[in-house]
């Protein structure tokens, strides 16, 4: 998606033509060429396109039909025709970029909506075509796979990691429909990564940065190991070159010696296989370049000690063939202490299975062979695209929805993270880094990152686990709960109903899904707690003042403006905050209150000074210093409600208009014919007022955006939204309200809503 250029070019009309051959193939690129005539004549631009169409075609036609070659061919020449007038910057047709991502895909056999979704899936970001002419053309399903890769769009954030931690949001919705769109999104990434020397050397290395950090995690995440590992050294390349390519010229320069070693290997354990009447197929198994690296970095080893790292994979026909084959290595080389792992048994979180041994090889160095079955081998290498590798008759994965619980508590955590970089922060902790297996005491297996504690993988089981945890026994022994899980812990969780989080927590748990309900819980007190703190101030403060004969038994809701001054007058914001402070014993209710009953005076001396009715429909009142009788209107333009700070501009036909001190045709008019004014006594009023906000857009927004203003009381009067661009969307709104207090709680509970941007007064 890099580099690509903006001018399109619509208006080729699709010819219905047969893709169900050799010849439909050819026909493809014949209509292709049509399509472009005049544009792209035949030369070395439409041969890299032929070139890459017939790669794609040769893979696809060893397993799709007739039917879905054909629309394999429709999907090509639509999005070729799409993005015919467009680079890379590499100098390709765009289309080349397209074929690659498909042809990545095509390698491990994915279904036809996938493949012509990613033919697709630059169509809504870098073309004029919309969502329903994808939906319309090839179904539903693509347009949603197509939608889940397109990116944000021209959405202003503050910084490159709120745009990466929005991007990854919406990919994980539409990963929580349809897992497909995240092996587009990799293939995507892949073909990027073989074509980035191309780009700015800042761009190679935060693109690198990002691979490294998230795509090829999330590749591992999945299972796919074969893309993982070529994203893992792609970046290695760009962000280290000087150390890939010495450890890429130490592991040639000794390729002879170990093939020689590997090879003995190899034949001793084919005869050994063979006389036990085992079928298997071995190779020698290269370890790829970042791997190499990160074991060194890990084990603080050099090049040298780590270069020739021999290793060799088993291959049999059956589970038992596995366990046995495993027996015959340990008879022939001495296996070393502390490193075998059965993930067969205890499969990981991915999917994977296979047994996992380090022994003493024929030269005497450190030899590590894997054993695993021809189907585990392909969900070894393919992870979770290996479900769309069966076909119907055959025997299916089990249930792929299990497989992505993960996902589905990604999203969980998200729900409860505002900030994005909170949410990329919990997604690497979470999802995207090493793992620990451990087991619950009834033998279940539970995937956690590396560094863990008991309070991690309480939270893992249930909220409530988490919260009632009292403390944890790993093995049958009691530990701390900041002890790091290792694999294999039988983990037991310690429960009381008197237990509760404490904030030294936060400091011990090391994934986001345990830190946001931690977070959670002390939120959700400090509510609770605050709630009581001011009725408890309410009543203090009642009670102090009923002292005072006058004001006995006083309706508390018609002292708010003086109630609010006072607050003012102690550097809160209003008389709740006011009432929690009282509550708290932070300030004295004598104090409060003096304070109060003079703000009162003071508002009865001033209400003896000419009032003026504003509109008799809302029976509220403003105040015109030194005037009566005069015609007082709000302005349309700012839409005053009161607390605001407000101003009167004297027209010369409509008496005077209130202004906010702030509006903008205030700020421009004659100083001479501004008056002061001030809200009087508060009635029951309601005023209208104006909001405006964008939002990325999804399914719901306009719900929950309207669910939010009810829940703070507000009124709608009007509500209209439409899409900005692909992905934004824009609300104008005019609400009723009390005061200013009340539209800016409504704002503030918008302003939670998950997308929303910004929201700012009209």
């Amino acid at each position: 998606m890099e580099g690509s250029e903006s001018s399109i070019t619509s208006g080729y009309q699709w010819k219905e033509p047969s893709f169900t051959s050799s010849k439909g193939m050819d026909k493809a690129l014949r209509i292709l060429r049509d399509s472009f005539m005049g544009r792209i004549p035949e030369d070395s631009r439409t041969t890299v396109v032929s070139l890459a169409w017939q790669e794609l075609w040769s893979k696809a036609a060893k397993y799709l039909n007739k039917d879905e070659l054909k629309l394999l061919g429709e999907a090509f020449v639509y999005a070729a025709n799409k993005h015919r007038d467009q680079k890379r910057v590499t100098g390709e047709p765009y289309v080349v970029h397209l074929l690659s991502v498909a042809g990545i895909l095509a390698d491990i056999d994915i279904d036809i909506e996938t493949l012509v979704a990613a033919l697709l899936h630059d169509v809504l970001e870098d073309t004029d075509t919309s969502f329903e002419e994808i939906k319309e053309k090839f179904g539903t399903n693509v347009a949603i796979l197509v939608d889940g890769v397109t990116k944000l769009g021209n959405i202003d954030f503050k910084t490159v990691e709120d745009y990466q931690a929005e991007n990854l949001r919406k990919m994980f919705l539409v990963m929580a429909k349809d897992i497909r769109v995240v092996l587009i999104k990799l293939a995507d990434r892949l073909h990027n990564m073989r074509t980035i020397q191309v780009l700015r050397r800042d761009k190679q290395l935060r693109i690198a940065k990002e691979t490294l950090e998230i795509y090829a995690p999330l590749a591992h995440r999945l299972g796919i190991y074969h893309l993982k590992r070529e994203l893992e050294d792609l970046a290695f390349k760009v962000l280290e070159p000087d150390m890939y390519y010495e450890i890429r010229r130490r592991v040639r320069k000794k390729l002879p010696e170990r093939e020689a070693i590997i090879k003995e290997a190899i034949d001793v354990l084919s005869k050994k296989l063979d006389e036990a009447g085992i079928k298997a197929f071995i190779t020698g198994r290269a370890k790829h370049f970042y791997s190499i690296y990160e074991k060194m970095k890990r084990k603080n080893l050099t090049i040298e000690q780590m270069y020739d790292l021999l290793a060799l994979r088993v291959i049999t026909n059956t589970v038992v063939d596995c366990y046995q084959a495993l027996g015959i290595v340990h008879t022939i080389w001495k296996p070393i202490p502390g490193q075998f792992d059965d993930y067969i048994a205890n499969p990981k979180s991915n999917m994977y299975q296979s047994l996992h041994m380090t022994v003493v090889g024929p030269s005497g160095e450190p030899l590590e062979v894997q054993i695993r079955t021809w189907d585990m081998h392909w969900v070894a290498e393919y992870g979770i695209a290996a479900h769309w590798r069966y076909k119907e008759g055959q025997t299916k994965p089990d249930d792929l929805d299990a497989k992505l619980t993960w996902v589905r508590q990604v999203l969980e955590t998200q729900l409860e993270t505002s900030e994005p970089s909170e949410f990329l922060e919990n997604l690497k902790a979470d999802v995207l880094s090493t793992e620990v297996f451990v087991f619950t005491p009834k033998g279940d297996v539970i995937s956690l990152p590396k560094g863990a504690t008991p309070l991690d993988f309480a939270y893992s089981i249930h909220t409530e686990i988490g919260n009632k945890c009292v403390g944890a026994m790993v093995n049958g022994r009691i530990v701390p709960l900041s002890y790091e899980l290792q694999n294999g812990d039988i983990v037991r969780i310690l429960t009381s109903p008197q237990g509760h989080p404490s904030r030294d927590w936060l400091s011990i748990v090391s994934t986001g899904r345990a830190r946001s309900k931690i977070k959670a819980y002390f939120r959700a007190m400090e509510q609770t707690e605050k709630k009581e703190r001011l009725e408890k101030g309410r009543d203090i403060l009642l009670a102090e003042l009923a002292k005072h004969e006058e004001y006995d038994d006083v309706d508390v809701e018609s002292l708010s403006p003086s109630l609010n001054k006072v607050a003012r007058d102690f550097g809160l914001s209003n008389k709740d905050d006011l009432f929690v402070a009282i509550g708290e014993g932070t300030i004295s209710p004598s104090v409060a209150v003096t304070k109060l009953i003079e703000a009162e005076r003071t508002k009865s001396k001033g209400a003896a000074k000419p009032v003026v009715q504003v509109k008799k429909e809302t029976d509220s009142e403003i105040m015109v210093e030194g005037s009566g009788g005069v015609m007082v209107s709000l302005a349309h333009c700012c839409c005053p409600v009161p607390g605001d700070q407000i101003v009167g501009y004297v027209t010369t036909t409509r008496g005077i208009t209130v202004h906010r001190a702030d509006c903008p045709n205030l700020l421009r008019a004659s100083q001479d014919r501004k008056v002061a004014v001030s809200w009087g006594l508060k009635t029951k009023a309601y005023y209208v007022t104006r909001l405006r906000l964008e939002a990325i857009d999804r399914a719901g927004l306009f719900a929950d955006v309207t669910q939010a203003i009810n829940a703070a009381e507000g009124n709608i009067l009007s509500i209209s939204a439409h899409v900005v661009d692909k992905n934004r969307a824009r609300m104008n709104m005019e609400i009723q309200v009390k005061d200013v207090e009340q539209l800016y709680k409504i704002m503030a509970r918008i302003n939670s809503v998950e997308g929303v941007l910004m929201v700012l007064r009209g």
